[in-house]
């Protein structure tokens, strides 16, 4: 019985006769987990059509003959760059689309400095993803479809430079809304495909070393360390004495025996566990700063087990340490008749240490032509080093102050994918997965302490806050189910209709726990009267000899919201339908979610603390609808509508506060937030020159209600709290330009070849404004003013060469200046001022098995400064880097 040729079988057959780099590369490595609309079209890598003698059918004219059928064997690989331009172009959706060959291009080791090069896209502080100028509260990210925790608790997405360029087949921004993805959507989503197995064997290893000015082979701050702090991993240097731990297990509180309470800690006790507290050490000192460094390992392999069965393996590791060096200037101001008065300073010498890790295993298992299962493993490890001085007035007193903090954050993830299509079943496309992830974040032994100026001397605080050491945990445990399918249906008029839908439940659970205990000087203590005693080193104050009942004795400070766990569920269903009518493109759908959501803060030192519970249960359907009018073969115009949301994050409902790693202040949640409800409306034209140049122009609408901001809380020492606004607007528009200009020669510099560069260039302009909650309007300052984190602007320029042995590429980009934080109470906004970024790489091919990589960053080193009312409250600069790879690749 003969069969229409399918309409993927064409497609296949299109572009393996079309695209001779596709039918020639037998290193194309297939993605075919993601669950997004646009990968639908790839579900087959390899199609079959029988062809033969006896297939030759006489025709009525006797000079013809029909063909029953065509065979054509090949595999198509999603990560050629002209295919992701086609997905790009044939997406339902508003979509940028980068292949693993851009993204090698570019020379960018992690995803977050590949990702800047996309049109609408910053990346902020190198990790963080905000598209159109919106927050990272209004991005996601997706690994093969699945949500994924963060391992940054303070943070709502990964910290995308977690993820080497390495392990991926390639990187779709999708722009506009469609119900098989979560329904929280903002400014876009970041959907990350995993590479899968090659064809045949592959090898590569790469050395990187790196200088950055200001720090390499420079004098930093340091102190004492564990043996392998190099491999991001703390030996046990850092963590809790085991006498203390013992102490505290079981949720108990540390604190001292007396008649209420007999059961508590003898005075022998809490002079053995403050000893041994004290013997990791709170010194600081200056230690000569070594160079930047990494290695990375890729290898794959696939084996043919029989005749219609195919095993592809793939892995990877990274290692990446990055030392960094910054001296800042902060202030702090209030108000006052006259304006803003500085009410203090602090001048800030930081050094830090970033040790990057990861390991990826992939494996691939064909089972015939239609039957697919994929598994992928992922460790993402990072870990922070920090050692900070912060000299300056504070509360009017001459200050200062010492930090020690050690953060390991890690993501591990295994996701297992199945795709399967049944030829008898009207091609009935069938795709699962399920993807467990567990984020998790461990600070132990962060160290503070804090000397006071006093008659020109600095001498030891005996202040409340004079020292604390604290110790944190996270752990977030994350499950996500999915199952959907594809029907479709050709007509013999050439259109077609693809029908759609699935259902998803993904669980969350996580717990967070920070303990605090402090060295507390007994009352009367003969120390007080030791000449000398409080000005010398912290570590010749802070002895054995010198904690006990008449000494320092410890105790536990642990605040009554520093403690919380949560959990959370979400029950989904989609339905969606693509009808192609050759000229016209429609698809609708709508996507339910259930969100079950519990965030609980509970005090471990007072059972008659009453536990404050933030939940939310709640329904909602999210429309979607887009049209795409493919007036000619070079050009179309897309419209999109849809409703989306942003949840508030578990630590945005807890008021337990945390550090804002950025902006090094302190933040505190608010139970009573409620979600954000999004529309938005997108217009956008499209035209194709040929091969990858494009250009497109873009207007969008997004209109909030109850959008979540940061407001600074005024006093001497900063403090953020998140809060509900009324609504907001946001409109803008965007142009993007991807063009060779192999044209400038031809047409105006006859005698120069200009085919090797090209150019590309992005630019955002969006619009904002947000009407304030009567109730909280007479608190905020000001109450017309764009919305926090908005950037005005976005730009990016990019300039490129290529030739057989040389790739250069040229890179310049801008943020308009935006609102960090909202001042209230007649306090101004802080302010990110705009600042300009320049980086450059050049790759040079040795041969066909070394090639080399030099890369520079933040050419400029442009100063990064935060103002309030027109006066800078931090001020400081990052650095020029020099980086130098090398790459072996004896198997490609």
């Amino acid at each position: 019985m003969n069969r229409p040729l399918r309409r993927g079988t064409l497609v296949a057959a299109l572009l393996l006769a079309l695209s001779p780099a596709v039918a020639q590369s037998d290193l194309a490595l297939v993605e075919e987990g993601a669950e997004d609309s646009a990968a639908r079209r790839d579900t087959l890598a390899e199609e079959e059509l029988e062809a033969g003698t006896d297939d030759l059918l006489p025709a009525d004219d006797p000079g013809t003959v029909e063909l029953r059928g065509v065979e054509v064997q090949g595999k198509v690989g999603n990560d050629n760059e002209v295919l992701y331009l086609d997905e790009k172009r044939a997406s339902p959706e508003i979509v940028e689309a980068l292949s693993s060959e851009q993204i090698a291009r570019t020379g960018d080791s992690d995803v977050a400095t590949t990702l800047k090069r996309v049109p609408g896209l910053s990346v902020v502080n190198g990790r963080y993803v905000y598209v159109r100028g919106l927050g990272e509260r209004y991005s996601s990210v997706l690994l093969n479809g699945a949500q994924i925790p963060s391992p940054d608790f303070t943070r709502r997405v990964v910290p995308l430079d977690l993820f080497p360029t390495e392990l991926l087949d390639g990187i779709i921004v999708q722009k506009t809304y469609s119900p098989n993805l979560p329904g929280e959507f903002g400014g876009g989503a970041v959907i990350l495909r995993t590479r899968e197995a090659p064809q045949k064997p592959f090898f590569r290893i790469q050395g990187t070393i790196g200088y950055t000015a200001g720090t390499t082979f420079q004098d930093g701050l340091s102190y004492e360390g564990g043996d392998s702090d190099w491999t991001g991993s703390d030996d046990g240097t850092r963590a809790l004495p085991g006498s203390l731990e013992a102490a505290i297990s079981g949720g108990n509180y540390l604190r001292p025996a007396s008649a209420n309470n007999p059961g508590g800690a003898t005075p022998e006790q809490l002079q053995q566990y403050g000893q041994d507290l004290a013997e990791s050490g709170f010194g600081i000192g200056p230690d000569r700063i070594g160079p930047d460094g990494g290695l990375s390992i890729g290898l794959g392999n696939s084996f043919q087990l029989s005749d219609d069965v195919r095993l592809g393996l793939i892995g990877a590791f990274r290692y990446n340490q990055d030392w960094d060096s910054v001296a800042e200037v902060r202030s702090i101001y209030a108000n006052s008749n006259s304006g803003l008065t500085q009410v203090g300073n602090l001048e800030i010498d930081l050094s830090g240490r970033e040790v990057d890790s990861s390991a990826f295993i992939g494996a691939n298992l064909d089972l015939g032509r239609y039957h697919r299962i994929g598994l992928t493993l992922l460790d993402l490890r990072q870990t922070q080093d920090l050692t900070r001085i912060s000299d300056g007035i504070v509360d009017s007193v001459d200050s200062s102050y010492y930090e020690m903090r050690w953060t390991e954050n890690e993501l591990i993830a295994g996701q297992l994918i199945g795709t399967h299509m049944f030829p008898d079943a009207h091609d009935l496309e069938i795709h699962w997965q399920y993807t467990h992830s567990d984020a998790s974040r461990d600070q132990p032994n962060r160290r503070t302490y804090r000397y006071d100026r006093a008659d020109d001397v600095l001498e030891y605080s005996r202040r409340s806050d004079a020292n604390a050491s604290s110790f944190g945990e996270l752990d977030d445990s994350q499950n996500d189910y999915a199952i959907s399918g594809v029907l479709p249906f050709y007509f013999d008029s050439g259109s077609s209709l693809l029908l759609s839908g699935g259902l998803g439940r993904t669980t969350r659970n996580r717990d967070s726990s920070i303990r605090t205990f402090s060295y507390l000087l007994a009352s009367g203590s003969p120390l007080n009267s030791e000449p000398g005693f409080f000005a010398q080193p912290i570590d010749q104050i802070l002895t054995a000899a010198n904690i006990g009942p008449e000494g320092f004795v410890l105790r536990e400070v642990t605040r009554p919201t520093d403690n919380y766990f949560a959990d959370q569920a979400i029950d989904s269903y989609f339905l969606n339908a693509e009808l192609d009518l050759g000229m016209w493109r429609v698809s609708a759908g709508a996507r339910h979610e259930s969100n079950t959501q519990s965030v609980t803060t509970f005090d471990v030192g007072s059972s008659s603390f009453d536990p404050i519970i933030s939940s939310d249960d709640s329904d909602i359907w999210l429309p979607a609808l887009a049209v795409t009018w493919a007036y000619s073969d070079a050009a179309q115009l897309r419209f999109a509508y849809s409703k989306t949301l942003s949840r508030p994050d578990f630590r945005e409902l807890s008021p337990a506060p945390y550090t804002d790693p950025d902006l090094d202040i302190d933040t505190i949640g608010d139970p009573d937030l409620l979600s954000t409800r999004i529309q938005n409306l997108d217009l956008r034209w499209e035209y194709y020159f040929g091969g990858a140049d494009t250009f497109a122009i873009a207007l969008f609408q997004k209109k909030f209600d109850n959008p979540i901001e940061k407001l600074r809380i005024p006093g001497s020492t900063p403090l953020l709290q998140l809060s509900n606004a009324l609504s907001a607007d946001n409109y803008g528009v965007e142009v993007d330009l991807q063009k060779n200009l192999g044209f400038v020669g031809e047409r105006w510099l006859e005698s120069l070849d200009t085919s090797p560069f090209d150019v590309g260039f992005n630019y955002t302009r969006v619009k904002s404004s947000i009407e304030l909650d009567t109730e909280s309007a007479g608190f905020q300052t000001n109450l017309s003013r764009p919305m926090q984190g908005q950037s005005p602007y976005v730009v990016n320029l990019n300039f490129g060469y290529t030739s057989e042995r040389n790739e250069a590429n040229l890179l310049w980009s801008r943020f308009g200046s935006r609102i960090s934080e909202v001042g209230v109470q007649g306090q101004p906004d802080v302010y990110e001022e705009s600042y300009n970024s320049l980086d450059f790489i050049w790759r040079h091919f040795i041969n066909d098995n070394w090639r080399t990589t030099f890369r520079l960053r933040n050419l400029l080193d442009s100063e990064v400064r935060f103002t309030q009312g027109g006066l800078d409250t931090r001020l400081y600069q990052k650095g020029r880097e020099v980086l130098f790879s090398l790459e072996w690749r004896p198997l490609k």
